[in-house]
């Protein structure tokens, strides 16, 4: 056999081989991706922190008081009928349905002078130290005032009362010793610095989980913050 015809017959098996697929590499199956389990949501512990609502309304929603019933977009105050502070000068917090809806903040004392108003498009007042200063063992009422009473008027009024005596005493001594102030007005059942006080973390701390949990506990013990409690706790993980 000459070269020629040697080389002939070497490409035509060359040809062969690549079509038969013997000259390509082994295929190895792939495996799929492995998939990371779904996180499991966070178990939401339901409190009962009794004793934050000092009002015999206690449980009832705040558009029911007095057996009428409140037109569904009047502003929300988020707080209990009846709560205490120990600041005198505490956060006051509530909900419109729309976020920007202007309204007017009113405290007056319990013979219904007005101590301090101020209109504003906020969801919250803290009150200014330049206001009617208020009186240890005293107890006021706030609300909010819609702009356009054709959304719903002003919600029925909370009260506030300033804890003064061996309740005061008390609490002082505890916030002498603790590094966590928050904790102690949670066992102290003081709703409006508990809530002013974590509020405080989660505006620094969007994500702080402790805060979240204490939160959503404390929400979760009166009906006018139940949607709190919920937005808390979803993001709680």
């Amino acid at each position: 056999m000459t070269m020629m015809a040697k080389y002939s017959v070497l490409v035509a098996g060359l040809a062969v081989s690549l079509a038969s697929g013997a000259w390509l590499p082994a295929q190895t199956a792939s495996k799929p991706a492995a998939q990371a389990a779904p996180a499991k949501p966070a178990t939401r512990v339901r409190a009962q922190l009794d004793g934050f609502d000092l009002s015999p309304q206690s449980g009832k929603s705040a558009n029911q008081i007095g057996g009428a019933s409140r037109d569904l977009g009047s502003p929300r105050l988020y707080a209990p009928h009846a709560g205490k502070a120990f600041s005198v000068m505490p956060v006051f917090y509530w909900g419109t349905a729309d976020a920007h809806q202007k309204v007017t903040f009113r405290l007056t004392a319990l013979n219904g002078q007005t101590l301090y108003e101020v209109t504003t498009t906020d969801n919250h007042v803290a009150y200014p130290h330049d206001a009617t200063s208020l009186i240890v063992g005293s107890t006021y009422r706030w609300t909010v005032l819609p702009e356009n009473d054709m959304l719903g008027g002003p919600p029925p009024p909370a009260l506030i009362t300033i804890v003064s005596g061996d309740e005061r005493a008390a609490i002082e001594k505890d916030l002498s010793k603790s590094s966590d102030p928050n904790a102690v007005f949670v066992n102290h059942r003081i709703w409006y610095d508990a809530v002013a006080g974590y509020t405080a973390i989660l505006d620094q701390q969007p994500d702080n989980q402790d805060a979240l949990k204490a939160r959503g506990s404390i929400y979760d013990q009166v009906p006018t913050t139940q949607d709190l409690a919920d937005a808390d706790w979803s993001r709680v993980h």
